[in-house]
């Protein structure tokens, strides 16, 4: 298992990873291939995938506030029938790669809704901290 920076070569394999319903989001103002390049290109961002046998098996990624020193974390998934194992090392990795960045806090957003993914980042050892709701305005 490798975990690593995705490049901009990756884009086309990210995007069959999260599969067509993820890439046709209606939420994303942008196609999914400029957002996930936005993601891979942009210094205040980061994409982090886990490769095995050269074959993507999960990927991390989200915002970087290292000015600020806290990083958003936009999404975290794996596949396959290690995928806690997966999420577990690609966390531990991507808190290596936010001490470099001098990133002490890492934050995240959960609807309610989402029972599965509060789980997940619950086992990471995130705490919840306040309610909150989401604004938005489309313009």
């Amino acid at each position: 298992m490798v975990i690593r920076q995705a490049h901009k070569k990756d884009l086309p394999q990210i995007l069959a990873f999260m599969g067509i319903g993820q890439a046709k989001r209606k939420d994303w103002h942008v196609s999914a291939e400029k957002f996930v390049e936005s993601y891979i290109t942009n210094k205040h961002n980061f994409f982090l995938i886990c490769l095995k046998n050269g074959k993507i098996e999960g990927t991390i990624n989200g915002e970087l506030w290292d000015d600020k020193g806290f990083a958003y974390l936009g999404e975290i998934r794996a596949i396959g029938k290690k995928r806690e194992e997966i999420i577990q090392n690609m966390f531990k990795q991507f808190i290596v790669f936010c001490k470099k960045k001098n990133v002490k806090i890492i934050n995240t957003y959960v609807q309610k809704k989402k029972k599965k993914q509060i789980e997940v980042y619950l086992s990471l050892g995130m705490k919840k901290r306040g309610e909150h709701f989401y604004f938005e305005r489309r313009i």
